[in-house]
């Protein structure tokens, strides 16, 4: 039941901080937060000296542990991490008390708050910016702890116990939101949550890997990517201080030009002068030009009306026509009688729907000796046919392109359909 609870504490945290981060970044401009999850294995031993893999009291075996963590960057050197990880360690079956093997089990989720350097910025390291990002941490925090024993003067308990930690780990660029990571950190802690040697603080070590989730604007990369800034050679600051003395050189040359620009001015007051009065014969020739364009666009609209009687085919209420006016068609059916006809164009007209104005007035039927033809058209341009053509093919798969005048061989068989006009 503890160790229940002990998890039930872990997920809630992470819940929580998830939440908590993607309401923050909804307001960020850059990526500065990040989400973690992480497994690993732990090494603890019964060494009670300062190394590398602790100095735990006890012999265990090698834990899993998994946890994640929430980080926001300060700067592109420094961010802050709220960690939060499980663990179990259990005997390895050789710790003896009295003579007697002692078995133990001891369930701990860690919570520590750490502050992250990331080396690249502090050192200056552009070659690995882009790709590999190392860094280095230390915090602490609190362990919650559940800890069960059979040796007779210890008794099972559970609670916190303070922690401290330290580590370094390395960040792999894999794209802009997702990052891998592996690391190493070494945690020292009260000696209640191991097997209670009688020394007052018990460490171990963890090494690490998983991924980083960073949250911000879908082109940005996170802030500790940033290219450290670079320090500028000598030679290159005298170059840039000489830009000052050619910039004076060049004040003095613009206070040269004063007297030219004046002069200037009064020649351009005597051209503008002149100017007005040509732009006052341009006015009244203009009036009399927009005069001239009215009358042809006039005349325009009264040869667009007149076209369009003579190219837009007479349609009876069936929809079928023998006044075909010359140009591009698409034939959609051909049939024996008018009912299939009838149906065929209402399936052209729906096809179209949202491809052609008034697609009723365009689907045409047209009685060819035994054979009533469904077109659309008339199409000027051919273009224009070719869009309405594929369009159709999604109905009618046989659909294809006929245009008038037929040629010359073609003409009998179509001469009771062409217009008298």
């Amino acid at each position: 039941m503890r160790t229940f609870t002990l998890k039930a504490i872990l997920l809630s945290v992470i819940m929580f901080g998830a939440g908590f981060l993607a309401e923050l970044n909804a307001q960020e401009q850059v990526r500065r937060f990040s989400i973690s999850l992480h497994g690993g294995v732990s090494f603890a031993t019964q060494d009670l000296r300062v190394r590398p893999s602790g100095g735990f009291g006890a012999n265990v075996e090698t834990p899993i542990v998994f946890g994640g963590s929430l980080q926001y960057s300060l700067t592109p050197m420094w961010s802050l991490e709220g960690y939060v990880q499980y663990q179990q360690f259990e005997d390895d079956g050789t710790n003896e008390f009295n003579n007697q093997i002692v078995n133990f089990e001891s369930t701990v989720i860690h919570t520590s708050l750490r502050s992250i350097v990331h080396l690249n910025q502090l050192f200056a390291s552009n070659r690995l910016s882009n790709y590999i990002g190392p860094y280095a941490f230390v915090g602490a925090g609190y362990n919650f702890y559940d800890y069960e024993t059979n040796r007779p003067d210890v008794s099972n308990s559970s609670g916190t116990a303070l922690n401290g930690v330290l580590g370094a780990g390395v960040n792999i660029y894999l794209t802009r939101t997702v990052d891998l990571f592996g690391q190493y950190e070494f945690i020292a802690t009260n000696n209640s949550v191991s097997a209670r040697s009688g020394r007052s603080v018990a460490t171990y070590a963890n090494v690490v890997g998983g991924l980083r989730f960073h949250f911000g604007p879908s082109q940005a990369r996170h802030i500790s990517w940033r290219r450290a800034p670079m320090d500028i050679y000598e030679e290159d600051y005298n170059r840039i201080m000489g830009l000052g003395d050619r910039m004076d050189e060049l004040e003095r040359r613009m206070a040269g030009q004063d007297n030219e620009i004046k002069r200037l001015e009064q020649e351009i007051l005597t051209k503008t002068r002149q100017l007005e009065g040509r732009a006052t014969q341009l006015e009244t020739r203009t009036t009399n030009l927009e005069n001239q364009f009215a009358e042809l666009q006039q005349s325009v609209r009264d040869s667009e009306r007149e076209r369009d009687r003579r190219t837009t085919a007479s349609v009876d209420e069936t929809g079928l026509t023998q006044n075909l006016p010359d140009g591009h068609y698409v034939q959609v059916f051909a049939g024996l009688t008018m009912e299939s006809a009838q149906r065929a164009r209402r399936m052209a007209i729906e096809s179209l729907n949202g491809v052609v104005d008034n697609p009723s007035s365009m689907v045409l039927i047209t009685q060819r000796r035994q054979f009533y033809e469904v077109r659309i058209g008339v199409f000027e341009r051919f273009p224009d046919t070719v869009n309405v053509l594929r369009t159709a093919q999604g109905t009618f798969s046989d659909a294809f392109v006929v245009t008038f005048p037929r040629p010359a061989h073609l003409r009998e068989f179509y001469q009771d359909m062409r217009s008298r006009d």
